[in-house]
């Protein structure tokens, strides 16, 4: 890609306020100044990540990762900088008109390309074919089971006719057929191609940006064994990668503060019949790591509404499991009669739902109700054995009020009295848990303590600029000489020096970055007097020489020839005079 000038990318910088920018991937809450958030990029099960509107930085407490805006888009979606930046722009209303080209440092990867035209082109012909005369009797289907035209036009709902006309079109147009096969458009019996999907309503399915990967083929003018045909999992395909509606829910689990998650589209579907549109669905598969990471994209607030029957129950426990692993504690919605939310809705009706909706169960007491369901109480042991298990979760409650309130429950259900209970808890409550700054801390003497607190200094002040300059050949840590001369760099293309800019202007190295902002986290005033300066620069002076004395003696020792180790001690007698 082209590159950007500096003065873009800081007009872009400057547009682009990284807390909406970040909130857009990440779930945060404020707390004092700054926004918390789970970090994205270590298994992070307490919000560990920082994010400063003032500095317009991020970093993470626990795994160190930080820098700007764009460093976080660039490392959270795994491209350049130069895209990042343009992503960013993009979201910000800048358009750089930006051509990619592929040169020695960019490879543009279009490896699967032809596979998501594969899927649009043929996205386009279901979605054309149910507009025809033919496609009357699938829309009048979709109608009674109350699917109007805005939900069939919103969800690209299309019809599959019975003649493999996917297979001819894409033949057509010079496809091959081995990758029609591949990702599962067509299949071949005696070297016949034929359409996998035929004469059914078709549902595409979209990866994260809103490219279709996939189709689900319902039947709906005969009597099939099949209710449903889905794509096979592909290269571009993977279900325990994707969320069904996740690039249209992104938006509305924002501006709701939740996002409510089903198990099928047609529960999706069914929701924004309803004007419900923060809801995303795991195409009937289990919850895994990879939806977890998703999940907390959308929002930290979670309602989880599974079928109402048994099967349901098993995959809203095996989802809370997931998300627990992240400190994610999700609401449960449980729909009576064994029923779907797409069946719920159509036979109990929108306010039925919404009252669901709006009185969601606790984590807490859908777990007690699972173990009360599969309790007699008229057995002691059973008794002992529900009351050890509550007692597990009584322990991870961190609010007083709800502590009280749930033991008084439990005590009024099994007759056991309070303090019993109490007994079997082992923190009452549970302490909430504080932001700790688990980063690595290296031992340092006074020497390179010397050298952080000058470059602290020379990110706020031109006078420890010059004084650098003027004083100070090296530093002994070769990542701070490096700043350092960047500093410099820096300060005499652009007559000022802050840090937000300062990392902006190291753009993509991420190593130096993490140190700058570490250095300015330091827990020291803001301003130097020139006296304290100096101390610094004869401390570093110091360090250097002791550096160099060490390094003398080490090539002393090893030295065999007589008259040059002569010349090193020499060199060494003088360097101590120094000290």
């Amino acid at each position: 890609m082209e590159m950007i000038p500096y003065d873009t990318i800081l007009e872009i910088r400057n547009k682009a306020n990284i807390v909406d920018i970040i909130s857009d991937y990440l779930p945060m809450e404020k707390k004092g100044k700054n926004y918390f958030a789970i970090c994205p990029f270590h298994d992070d099960h307490n919000p560990s990540m920082s994010i400063s509107p003032e500095k317009q930085i991020y970093t993470c407490f626990v795994c160190g990762a930080s820098g700007n805006v764009f460093n976080f888009v660039k490392n959270y979606e795994h491209i350049s900088f130069t895209e990042a930046v343009s992503k960013v722009a993009s979201k910000v209303g800048i358009d750089l008109n930006i051509k990619k080209t592929i040169s020695n440092n960019i490879r543009v990867d279009n490896r699967y390309q032809k596979y998501y035209d594969i899927y649009n082109i043929t996205n386009m012909l279901y979605k054309n074919n149910i507009k025809t005369k033919y496609g009357k009797e699938a829309i009048s289907y979709l109608n009674k089971r109350k699917i109007n035209s805005s939900i069939i036009n919103d969800f690209e709902i299309g019809l599959s006719f019975d003649d493999n006309g996917a297979s001819k079109l894409l033949e057509k147009k010079g496809y091959i057929k081995d990758d029609l096969i591949d990702i599962g458009i067509c299949g071949e019996k005696d070297k016949f191609t034929y359409d996998i999907f035929r004469n059914r309503i078709m549902f595409p399915l979209h990866d994260l940006d809103g490219r279709v990967v996939g189709f689900s083929g319902r039947i709906y003018n005969k009597t099939d064994d099949n209710k449903y045909v889905n794509s096979k999992e592909s290269i571009i395909f993977k279900k325990g990668e994707l969320l069904y509606n996740f690039h249209r829910a992104l938006e509305y689990a924002k501006k709701n503060n939740f996002i409510i998650i089903v198990e099928g589209f047609m529960d999706v579907i069914r929701l924004y019949t309803i004007g419900v549109k923060n809801v995303v669905a795991t195409m009937g598969t289990a919850i895994t790591k990879n939806h977890v990471n998703l999940i907390r994209r959308l929002s930290k607030n979670i309602i989880l509404c599974f079928d109402g029957d048994k099967a349901g129950e098993k995959a809203t426990i095996s989802a809370i499991n997931e998300l627990e692993k992240v400190d994610l504690k999700p609401k449960i919605i449980r729909l009576e009669e064994n029923l779907d939310p797409d069946d719920y809705i159509i036979k109990k009706g929108k306010d039925a739902f919404i009252n669901h909706l709006k009185h969601p169960i606790s984590l807490l007491d859908f777990k007690l109700d699972i173990d009360k369901n599969n309790t007699n109480f008229n057995d002691y042991n059973e008794i002992s054995k529900y009351l050890k298990e509550a007692s597990k979760e009584l322990e991870k409650i961190d609010d007083k009020v709800v502590y009280e309130l749930t033991i008084k429950k439990i005590s009024k259900q099994t007759g056991v009295d309070i303090d019993t209970i109490n007994s079997l808890v082992k923190n009452v409550p549970k302490e909430k848990r504080q932001i700790i700054d688990k980063r690595k801390q290296d031992k340092k003497n006074k020497y390179s303590i010397a050298e952080e607190q000058l470059i602290f200094y020379m990110l706020r002040s031109k006078d420890a600029i010059e004084l650098y300059q003027n004083n100070v050949s090296y530093l002994n840590n070769k990542k701070l000489f490096k700043i350092a001369n960047k500093i410099l760099d820096f300060y005499y293309k652009n007559h000022y020096i802050n840090t937000s800019d300062f990392v902006l202007f190291l753009e993509d190295d991420d190593e130096l970055i993490t140190e700058v902002l570490k250095i300015d986290e330091m827990q020291i005033p803001d301003k130097a007097e020139i006296e304290q300066l100096n101390d610094y620069v004869k401390t570093i002076s110091e360090g250097l020489i002791k550096s160099e004395i060490k390094k003398l003696k080490e090539e002393i020792k090893i030295e065999t020839d007589l008259s040059k180790k002569v010349i090193l001690l020499e060199k060494l007698t003088k360097l101590k005079k120094d000290v």
